[in-house]
């Protein structure tokens, strides 16, 4: 794993360092302290279960065949069970698979639900395998999703827990395949877990990158435990930082990545720190957003708006292949010279800044990077005295939704129809 964080620029403009910050340090830097922090909301263990859970890789091998001429996989699912797989996919396999991987995450008549009905697009039941992604198995528009493209034809194999729910009814009432999604793992940490590692190797045909992230996976989340404290823990070093950072009143995070392959993290990312820390009133806002083209719109928020924005850019080291622009220049030394007019310009303002860099795109490295916001977004939660393993403001409006779909009739029409009248309301000039 080469995984790499410099914090120069991001030091400097914080430098005063409050009592609740060392104390977060002095926490973190405790093995015991730290462990028994996380097992209060690990069921006693202090091993986090994403850190413990392995996949199926034999399993996973075995299920290969069901992609055999299909130029299609469609992932249904909605937050983590999607989120990772996009990740990994984006930055390992995207444009090198021999299929494509695409997420259906809603009903949107204009997007990929409704060009998957329409039957005259790019997906047919013959050319496209439909992998519905649940840990719960009743998230609603999934089996919705599900039920309507079966109707329609499309082969199918499930990731689910083991539990019962509406997606494996419809799973065994059907006689569909079916994979185990692990059943301890919250979906925004299961990266390295079936429901990732299944649809990325049906994209690739091969079981290949599954076998190497698994194995990265491992090796990242022994270096990153509790066991080692903060100066030989990247992942306890980078939640310190944006814990401090916070406590300093930057609120916000700008999380400019260099690196398109690694779109799929920035959106991971997103997703691990607001699910996972911002509760009772603390936590950041994250801002992702692909560079350079962010030179040329928020980096004018980030240096010119309000003092609350800290910035941390994510770069690779080496690309697989990096042609000649002019010069002596390649088009990767180019991207790190724009990188590098930002961080200068960070140093000049004062404005906290850091950079994560991966030595390449390899799976030991996306491994790393991804287990290491994983991990940081845990410890954040402990610094932040929150539980980082739930999601309780999510769930509310999930059941909100399940409650008016299951009980829809006269009265729940007339709640539609006055929503749909307000949010079409025109102000008139």
């Amino acid at each position: 794993m080469g995984l790499h964080l410099y914090t120069r620029s991001w030091e400097g403009p914080l430098q005063g360092k409050g009592g609740e910050w060392e104390r977060g340090r002095a926490l973190l830097d405790d093995p015991r302290a730290c462990g028994e922090a996380l097992a209060r909301h690990q069921g006693g263990n202090p091993l986090p279960a994403f850190a413990r859970e392995r996949p199926d890789v034999a399993g996973i091998a075995s299920k290969l065949r069901l992609a055999e001429g299909r130029e299609h996989i469609v992932v249904v699912g909605n937050g983590g069970s999607i989120r990772n797989v996009w990740a990994l996919y984006r930055a390992l396999a995207e444009g090198r698979a021999p299929r494509r991987l695409h997420l259906l995450d809603g009903t949107d008549p204009s997007g990929l639900f409704g060009e998957l009905l329409s039957g005259g697009g790019r997906f047919s039941p013959g050319n496209t395998l439909v992998v519905p992604v649940s840990k719960s198995g009743n998230t609603e528009n999934v089996v919705q999703e599900s039920e309507i493209l079966l109707g329609r034809g499309y082969p199918m194999i499930a990731v689910i827990c083991s539990g019962k729910s509406k997606l494996a009814a419809l799973v065994e009432g059907r006689g569909l395949d079916r994979f185990p999604h692990p059943d301890e793992v919250g979906g925004r940490f299961t990266a390295g877990q079936n429901n990732a590692l299944l649809p990325l190797a049906l994209a690739e045909g091969s079981d290949a990158n599954a076998r190497r992230l698994d194995a990265a996976f491992a090796a990242a989340h022994a270096r990153m435990a509790p066991a080692a404290p903060s100066g030989r823990n990247i992942a306890k070093a980078l939640a310190l930082q944006l814990w401090r950072a916070e406590l300093a009143g930057y609120t916000e995070l700008f999380l400019p990545i260099y690196c398109k392959a690694l779109g799929g993290l920035g959106e991971l990312v997103v997703q691990l720190v607001h699910e996972s820390y911002c509760k009772e009133g603390r936590g950041h806002t994250v801002l992702y957003a692909e560079a350079p083209e962010s030179q040329h719109h928020t980096n004018q928020r980030y240096f010119g708006g309000r003092g609350n924005m800290a910035g941390l850019t994510l770069r690779v080291g080496r690309f697989e292949s990096d042609p000649p622009i002019q010069g002596g220049v390649s088009a990767g030394a180019f991207l790190d010279l724009e990188h590098a007019g930002v961080v200068a310009e960070a140093e000049r303002r004062g404005n906290p800044h850091m950079v994560l860099t991966l030595d390449a795109l390899t799976p030991e490295d996306v491994a790393g990077a991804i287990a290491l916001w994983q991990w940081a977004a845990a410890y954040g939660g402990v610094l932040r005295g929150v539980n980082p393993f739930d999601q309780p403001a999510v769930e509310g409006s999930k059941q909100t939704t399940i409650e008016m779909f299951e009980g829809f009739g006269p009265a729940i029409q007339r709640r539609l129809a006055r929503f749909r009248e307000e949010a079409s309301a025109r102000l008139e000039g």
